[in-house]
């Protein structure tokens, strides 16, 4: 199956290529939130254009249909879904084909703290004495476009991890592997054996819920 992927994570392209399909990256600029404030003041603008008489207040990414999609979302679910949708979108525009558009963001959540990919060594060396010895959640969101149908799920799996001494830490952050990964670390590579145990799915904090986005296409295509 061809599908194209609206994000240049080689993670999520290789996990749509472990099942066989034919992934074409196409990753657009869009300019993404980082927080709950930022996502929910995109959303009340949204809703005011939509509101508005004036044609030009119109947003050029989003649809009214997309509103009603993301107004279902709150928190950080919000901010992900947000990014996610706003990708597909972007990519979708520009293909213009029949051919289905997979995107999604992730991001890790401690708290009520959203922890971006760190703007340098330090900073990911303080993300990860953060989420030493405690449990955080990584929420991607997943969106399909295809022919003129969107799904968006929210996927949230929890992600114990080890008690980390300053020396593990400074190890792993001089790997330079932390450096492009949000909270600092990547479950796929070096970074496995910070983790003790997870509850959910796994792809998931690699950065693409498989099941779910399969799922989701099988679905679109037969209501299609």
């Amino acid at each position: 199956m061809k599908i194209i992927l609206a994000s240049g994570s080689p993670r999520r392209y290789d996990l749509l290529k472990q099942i066989g399909w034919d992934v074409e990256v196409r990753s657009l600029p869009f300019a993404e939130v980082e927080t709950v404030n930022e996502a929910t003041e995109q959303l009340i603008q949204l809703r005011k254009n939509f509101l508005s008489a004036d044609s030009t207040q119109q947003d050029v990414t989003f649809c009214e249909k997309d509103l009603v999609l993301l107004s279902q979302y709150r928190d950080a679910d919000l901010v992900c879904a947000y990014n996610a949708l706003g990708k597909g979108k972007a990519a979708a525009a520009v293909t213009r084909t029949w051919t289905p558009v997979i995107a999604a963001d992730t991001i890790v959540v401690l708290g009520n703290k959203i922890l971006g990919k760190p703007t340098d060594p330090d900073n990911a060396k303080d993300m990860l004495r953060q989420l030493s010895g405690n449990v955080h959640e990584v929420k991607t969101a997943a969106v399909v476009l295809y022919r003129d149908k969107t799904m968006l799920q929210v996927i949230t799996t929890n992600v114990h991890f080890r008690k980390l001494t300053e020396k593990r830490i400074d190890r792993y952050v001089s790997t330079g592997e932390p450096l492009d990964k949000a909270g600092a670390y990547g479950i796929q590579g070096k970074g496995a054996d910070l983790v003790a145990r997870i509850e959910g799915s796994y792809d998931n904090v690699v950065g693409l819920p498989l099941i779910t986005v399969y799922n989701m296409l099988m679905k679109l295509q037969e209501v299609t």
